[in-house]
């Protein structure tokens, strides 16, 4: 499905790494600021549909995302 969007592998990779750092980021924010948690709940949303056009990953690459 990333190819229907003209991802590759490897930028599709890059995206959902870029999106869990921004989880990442707004993890402890979005416990202390309730106006944070549309941006947070959104970058939650994108990561799982990016994810879920990702498939099967390699280990190596699960373990990173993790």
């Amino acid at each position: 499905m990333a190819r229907a969007f003209g991802f590759n592998d490897d930028e599709l990779k890059l995206l959902l790494v870029a999106v869990r750092q921004m989880r990442r980021t707004f993890a402890t924010p979005r416990k202390k600021d309730e106006a944070l948690e549309a941006y947070a709940q959104l970058y939650d949303e994108l990561y799982e549909k990016l994810r879920d056009m990702a498939g099967p990953l390699p280990e190596k690459v699960e373990e990173a995302l993790d």
